[in-house]
């Protein structure tokens, strides 16, 4: 039992139930919506490969259920017991890892999933979960020490170097930068020496560059990002049809169920390019509104996690808005053409089994740690 439970006022515990409350319905809310949008951006692909229009949508259905079945565990879940095991979590996810290399189940090119008694799991993404608990435990113990580069900050680096190193070789590079831009940021919120974090980016610039050069496809996708018409029926062709998806939509958008983007003609249109669709069928209205339910939950979130006086808690309060926000910066920014294209879902809306069960996780896994947080009403 925390310590804490007495301490709040019950004008804290209403103000916190409520801001808990509407992060919840607006999640809930989004996922169902996300189910919507999964049907109809995959209902004629499905139908071609199943002979069933509804199969991604059954199957999403299925994955929110379970989702809030984790969801409530990971609310139950004793902090304290992930605290104290987070190094062996950490690394069954890094042998995980291992195991796509050698046994992962190959698409497109790569090697991400490991296929276990007819069960797809993506390590990667479990990862969100488990260097999560890890860093904020990290964080904790290294308090003292975190300016300190050698005894603070390089122990965690050679960590994230190794965990790199595994999604390169998979190969997937977008992934391994997004654990470093996030751990940059997370080290920065738990007072990390600017000029630390500063050469770390240069020096990530100067590697990421070389990987970028060494590998012809990779430098395709960022010549294609700068300018998509040089190849529009290879590197390119997929952000055009995604812009032309913006654009068919207008303002007010074409209609639910009247996109034409989703005949074939845009790639992953239910999973990473999703928003496109969203874009097309709602319109600029649609996807601001959209935008601005994430907007409203992180900054409920942010009120919650600023508050927090706990570090093993504000570790996994801010390390949990880090990666949401980051990845629905990055695929919005992708799908309008900002970032170079990366394969990364839009949170609690792309289709995705691993990816829903993992972010309902960190919903849990938010709520409990934000349980016992004092905080003022504005």
């Amino acid at each position: 039992m925390d310590n804490n439970t007495g301490s709040l006022s019950k004008t804290e515990q209403n103000y916190l139930r409520r801001l808990r409350k509407f992060i919840f319905v607006a999640v809930l809310s989004i996922t169902l919506f996300g189910c919507l949008m999964i049907y109809e951006a995959s209902s004629i692909y499905a139908f071609k490969t199943t002979s069933d229009p509804a199969y991604f949508f059954k199957r999403q259905i299925f994955f929110a259920a379970v989702s809030l079945v984790f969801f409530l565990l990971a609310l139950m879940v004793d902090l304290g017991f992930l605290r104290q095991y987070n190094k062996e979590f950490l690394l069954l996810t890094v042998i995980a890892l291992v195991g796509v290399i050698f046994f992962g189940r190959k698409v497109g090119g790569a090697k991400r999933w490991l296929y276990i008694s007819g069960i797809n799991i993506q390590p990667s993404e479990i990862l969100k979960i488990t260097f999560l608990i890890y860093c904020a435990d990290y964080c904790q113990r290294k308090k003292h020490f975190i300016k300190n580069i050698t005894v603070g900050l390089m122990p965690l680096g050679f960590i994230l170097f190794f965990i790199a190193l595994l999604l390169l070789l998979q190969p997937d590079l977008g992934t391994a930068a997004f654990w470093f831009l996030w751990s940059l940021i997370f080290l920065f919120i738990f007072k990390a020496q600017k000029r630390h974090i500063i050469s770390v980016i240069l020096l990530g610039l100067v590697f990421s560059s070389f990987l970028v050069y060494k590998y012809p496809y990779r430098l395709r996708r960022i010549t294609a990002y700068a300018n998509p018409y040089a190849d529009p029926q290879g590197a390119g062709f997929q952000l055009i049809q995604s812009q032309i998806s913006y654009g068919a939509g207008g303002m007010w958008g074409v209609g639910l169920g009247e996109s034409k983007q989703k005949l074939f003609f845009l790639p992953a249109a239910h999973t990473d390019f999703i928003f496109s669709i969203i874009a097309e069928e709602f319109g600029l209205i649609g996807t601001l509104g959209l935008i601005s339910i994430f907007f409203l939950i992180f900054h409920k979130m942010f009120k919650i996690a600023i508050a927090s006086e706990d570090e093993f808690k504000k570790g996994i309060l801010w390390g949990v808005i880090l990666i949401l926000f980051l990845e629905v910066i990055i695929n919005i920014g992708v799908s309008c053409g900002l970032f170079p294209t990366k394969g990364l879902p839009l949170p609690f809306v792309s289709y995705g089994g691993s990816n829903l069960v993992v972010h309902y996780v960190l919903l849990g896994l938010f709520f409990n740690a934000s349980r016992f947080s004092r905080i003022r009403q504005p």
